[in-house]
């Protein structure tokens, strides 16, 4: 009995010991991370929207992808109608409001974050209706347009009480509804406010009576959880001023894909452009066969199609073999000011405005050594814009239709075509190209208008042999102004800086300011030799350095500011604009470490 009670005894203690060793050995159990949930309106482009495949896109939308990448955790993104958003963040613990502008009603229910980035919302008017409007004063007799429940609503609410407002559930439906003329104005956020008129009109239809209110956009939680607040700030804080300029710059432009199916709409104007034209072939051949029987009719048709040219304001005509004009119709006089005689037999180049002339030119010669190359025949359409010069000098933008004609040797034998007045358009066009490439708060060209400066002064350096520098300019303790004068102050200071620094700009050099207190000069023409050229950009920097001896003046008192300066020299060899940034910026630190105040070049190019 006693050795089978040693014998159960040594089995429960191999048992114990091996079910130790095996808990010794079990790795332990990860917790699986908590995603981040996010809620914003689906309905708010180019900031945030779903794509053709019902994916969710746009500048917010990345920046918390950006923001669940930077914490390793995934991201849930729920898009819904704009007043669910905040309904549904306010109910339900752990849910993020994607971002959202911050107002003392809000402040009731939710706890926002550190800002995100900055929103200009403005007053959009229709261009024709209101053209005398001059502020919202003129606008108190009419409805505005709003999205129900969003802070534009509150804000015109609290400051301008007896304006009358209709509401709608989006921004996209509320600048439909102004397009179909339901209102003649309406408020929203810039940027969304232009991209939905391009998507659905032309921005031209509608311009910006005034911005309304400048402010920052916040993501917000729940007003009780503090934990999930500060957990927000800590990533929204690790995101570089870099990386949210890159994601702004990537929104900026950026247009939806259109739920059309353009290839069907292609064909079917291929189908109409092959009638169209099989039809006008067999009328001429009817034409041709007919005209020695029919001279009566004929007449009768020019005076019909002349009644037609005299009315239109399309400007019709027509060049013979020589590049003279062989026709032109009575509108040339209503688009250039020419009556129709002053320009028969006159070439085609005489109303070519000056800055034009050299490219028109020389993309008739490219079609014409085409033609004769790969034996062109028959006919070759096309559509371009020219700049032609009115009666009075002005420059005129159209947009030409031509039909070329070429005999069956390949020469070319005359052509006809339409040219329409395209002004507005390309007025409109500019200013949305304006506002890519400038900086909202100084004006100066912004980062990217700057990488194409410095391409273009690289190539013009090898071309022409000659040195030129980058010139990287840092404010000494900013941090300080914005601390101590705050950040409305820490802007005038910057655009005050901005204004000193041009006033010493050279005929052919270049400003932009390159991102936060970083500003960026591109001087050009330092001579062909090395040491000529550093001592010039010296001299330049140490000139910089004297403007801002002078001292700026903050909330009526005097400041002291200054910067520190880093140059590279290039000649056109350097591999990248990227490295000489680089260069420039490596020596603005060696200045900020050697005491501030001061200038230092780098010394890729220095003597010795």
């Amino acid at each position: 009995m006693s050795g089978l009670l040693k014998a159960a005894a040594s089995g429960l203690l191999l048992l114990a010991l091996s079910a130790t060793l095996s808990a010794q050995e079990a790795p332990p159990q990860v917790p699986a991370p908590v995603p981040l949930q996010v809620v914003q309106d689906h309905r708010l482009a180019p900031f945030a929207f779903r794509d053709q495949q019902g994916n969710a896109q746009g500048l917010i939308i990345d920046i918390w992808r950006l923001i669940a990448a930077k914490q390793q955790v995934p991201l849930q993104v729920e898009l819904m109608d704009w007043p669910d958003t905040i309904s549904r963040v306010q109910n339900t613990p752990g849910l993020i409001h994607g971002g959202l502008l911050l107002s003392p009603e809000r402040r009731k229910t939710l706890a926002f974050s550190a800002p995100l980035f900055e929103l200009r919302t403005a007053i959009f008017i229709h261009t024709k209706k209101l053209a005398g409007a001059i502020d919202i004063g003129d606008l108190q007799a009419m409805p505005l347009g709003v999205v129900a429940g969003a802070y534009e609503q509150e804000y015109l609410l609290s400051h301008y009480e007896t304006q009358p407002l209709k509401l709608y559930q989006n921004s996209e439906l509320l600048v439909q509804a102004a397009i179909a003329g339901e209102v003649d104005a309406f408020v929203a956020d810039y940027p969304v406010g232009m991209y939905y008129l391009d998507r659905y009109t032309t921005p031209d239809k509608f311009r910006v009576l005034t911005v309304l209110y400048r402010r920052s956009l916040h993501a917000a939680v729940a007003r009780d959880n503090t934990a999930l607040l500060a957990k927000i700030n800590t990533a929204i804080g690790a995101i570089s001023a870099e990386e949210m300029t890159a994601l702004q710059q990537k929104w900026v432009n950026h247009k939806e894909v259109r739920v059309f199916n353009w290839s069907a709409l292609l064909l079917v104007a291929l189908v109409l452009i092959a009638l169209t034209a099989a039809g006008l072939l067999l009328q001429t051949r009817s034409l041709n066969r007919k005209v020695s029987r029919q001279r009566a009719q004929l007449r009768e048709h020019e005076q019909q199609m002349a009644l037609l040219t005299d009315n239109m304001t399309d400007w019709v005509w027509k060049i013979d073999a020589r590049n003279r004009y062989s026709y032109l119709s009575p509108s040339v006089h209503k688009l250039l000011g020419y009556q129709p005689q002053e320009l028969l037999g006159q070439p085609m180049e005489v109303v070519l405005h000056a800055s034009e002339r050299e490219r028109a030119l020389a993309e008739f010669q490219h079609v014409m050594r085409n033609a004769k190359r790969y034996g062109t025949t028959g006919v070759r359409d096309s559509v371009a814009r020219y700049g032609l010069q009115h009666k009075n000098g002005e420059l005129v933008w159209t947009e030409a239709a031509v039909r070329m004609f070429f005999n069956a040797e390949g020469e070319f034998a005359g052509a006809q075509g339409s040219s329409r007045d395209i002004r507005e358009r390309k007025e409109a066009e500019d200013i949305i190209r304006q506002s890519v490439s400038t900086d909202a708060l100084t004006r100066l060209p912004n980062r990217r208008q700057l990488n194409e400066q410095l391409q273009k002064a690289m190539a013009a350096c090898g071309r022409h042999h000659q040195y030129a520098a980058l010139v990287f300019i840092d404010i000494d303790n900013f941090r300080y102004i914005n601390d101590n004068y705050g950040h409305d102050q820490g802007d005038l200071l910057l655009q005050e800086i901005a204004q000193r620094l041009l006033t010493h700009l050279r005929p052919g050099d270049s400003l932009a300011r390159f991102g936060g207190d970083e500003f960026v000069l591109v001087v050009e023409q330092l001579g062909q030799d090395a040491g000529t050229a550093e001592r010039l950009a010296q001299e330049f920097g140490e000139q910089l350095l004297a403007l801002f001896t002078r001292d700026f003046v903050l909330i009526n008192q005097r400041c002291k500011v200054s910067t520190s300066i880093g140059i590279a020299l290039f000649n056109g060899e350097e591999r990248s604009a990227s490295t000489l940034l680089k260069f420039a910026d490596s020596a603005m630190n060696q200045a900020k470490a050697a005491g501030r105040n001061r200038c230092v070049i780098h010394s890729t190019h220095t003597k010795g």
